[in-house]
């Protein structure tokens, strides 16, 4: 798996998907999964876009490590993690912008893939609505995942940490895939 940290590349025909990725849990694998699934049938670049995590939630303990993060990624046989930086440039661009200039311009998106709760841009404007508009516009095919639920909820990092705190390991580590 090749790994950039940064704004300086360029990609053509990838299928990506982006977020946090804070604990590879079974809602992400399912996101992974189709991630995989397109770039086989497609001969796409299957990509992990995503932020700086000391960005985000700071306070909160992470399920994973960057480099534990990398290894599972590694594992599920995902060709590129994008590590993008969080800095003002970025987190105030529209969601048109972020389309345009990062899907586009630097990944050259064929097909982009994101869970059903999906918000980008300044301020979280953009949604999947928006994204399906913008990928007609800008060339690329979106791919939209319902989240995955457990036990009456939908699993997500902090419902694990959560679960984690309650002492409840089984559960966690059912969701984590362990």
């Amino acid at each position: 798996m090749d790994i950039i940290q940064g704004k300086n590349f360029k990609y053509e025909n990838t299928c990506v998907t982006i977020g946090k990725f804070d604990g590879i849990h079974i809602g992400h694998r399912r996101i992974l999964d189709k991630v995989l699934e397109l770039s086989g049938e497609f001969g796409y670049k299957s990509t992990v876009f995503t932020f700086d995590l000391d960005y985000f939630n700071t306070s909160e303990k992470r399920l994973n490590t960057r480099e534990e993060k990398r290894a599972l990624l590694k594992e599920c046989g995902i060709d590129l993690l994008i590590d993008y930086p969080f800095d003002d440039t970025t987190k105030n661009q529209s969601p048109e912008e972020f389309a345009r200039d990062v899907l586009q311009g630097k990944l050259g998106a064929k097909a982009l893939v994101v869970g059903d709760n999906f918000r980008f841009g300044k301020g979280a404007a953009g949604n999947t609505d928006t994204l399906l508009e913008l990928g007609k516009k800008y060339g690329f095919k979106v791919y939209v995942i319902p989240m995955v639920e457990y036990a009456g909820d939908v699993v997500s990092s902090s419902r694990i940490r959560e679960e984690l705190s309650a002492g409840h390991i089984e559960d966690a580590n059912f969701m984590l895939n362990i």
